[in-house]
């Protein structure tokens, strides 16, 4: 599994996710070279930033429902 592939399963399991948390968790320094590539697989990857952390949401119709919770 390359890395793109590990965080979009990471973010459908964990909306929100910080880059952060990313990093720690994957092991994925470049986190914003990754989000790109998935955009440019045709993910709708959101990014907002909170108290100084991007944080990152699919923009799937599950992951929606969780961001609004």
């Amino acid at each position: 599994m390359n890395q793109q592939q590990r965080l979009l399963e990471y973010l459908r399991e964990r909306p929100g996710a910080s880059s952060l948390e990313i990093i720690r968790d994957l092991g994925i320094l470049n986190t914003t070279g990754r989000i790109s590539d998935l955009r440019r697989e045709g993910h709708d990857v959101e990014a907002r930033r909170i108290e100084g952390l991007f944080r990152y949401w699919l923009r799937e119709p599950a992951q929606m429902e969780l961001a609004l919770a």
